[in-house]
C-alpha cells in the first residue's frame, strides 16, 4: 500500500514525505517533480502557458503514474483533489493522509514558485476555504502539521503505526 499526502500548497507534503520515504524505506514520488520531468517545464511556466487546465491535464497523467507505483510515498500538488479521478487512482491502492497546516503559517512565508500563491497573502486563505471540504472528504487520515518537519513527521508516524499501515 501506498502513503498519499495531500494539503495545502505549502503544507510540508514534500519535505515530511521525503523523510517517510527514508524512514521506512519506501520509495518517494513527488507528483510536481514527475509533471516537471514528464513535460520538460516548470509548474509555473506550464501555469503560464497552458493555463490551470492544461496544467491540471498533466497532473493527472502524472497521478496516475505515480497511483501504479508501489510501496511508495507519495506527495501531491495542492490542487490535486480538485478532480475526483486523481483521488480514485491515489486511494486505489493508497492510505490517504491530509497534512493539515493552518493557513495563516502558510501565508507568513515565501511562495514565489507556487503559481496560485506568488505574492498573495490572501489567496492562501482563499484556496483553503475553497479546498478544505475535499482534503477533509478524501483524507483517511487528518495530520495536523507541528511546528517543524520533524514534528509532523512524528504524528504521521504514530497515526501509520496506530492503524498497522507500517
Amino acid at each position: 500500500m501506498n502513503i498519499v499526502l495531500i494539503g495545502m500548497p505549502g503544507s510540508g507534503k514534500s519535505t515530511v514525505g521525503a523523510m517517510l520515504a527514508r524512514r521506512t524505506g519506501r520509495s518517494f514520488i513527488e507528483t510536481d517533480a514527475l509533471i516537471e520531468a514528464r513535460e520538460g517545464a516548470s509548474i509555473p511556466a506550464l501555469f503560464a502557458d497552458r493555463g490551470e487546465s492544461g496544467f491540471r491535464d498533466a497532473e493527472h497523467a502524472a497521478v496516475r503514474a505515480a497511483a501504479a507505483a508501489e510501496h511508495a510515498v507519495i506527495a501531491t500538488g495542492g490542487g490535486v483533489i480538485l478532480r475526483p479521478e486523481n483521488m480514485e487512482a491515489l486511494s486505489a491502492d493508497g492510505a490517504v493522509f491530509f497534512l493539515d497546516r493552518a493557513p495563516e503559517e502558510i501565508a507568513g512565508e515565501e511562495h514565489g514558485g507556487r503559481p496560485l500563491l506568488a505574492g498573495d497573502r490572501r489567496r492562501v486563505f482563499e484556496l483553503y476555504t475553497q479546498r478544505i471540504a475535499l482534503y477533509r472528504k478524501y483524507a483517511s487520515y487528518v495530520i495536523t502539521a507541528g511546528n517543524t518537519p520533524e514534528e509532523s513527521l512524528e504524528r504521521l508516524i504514530e497515526t501509520m503505526e496506530r492503524e498497522g499501515l507500517l
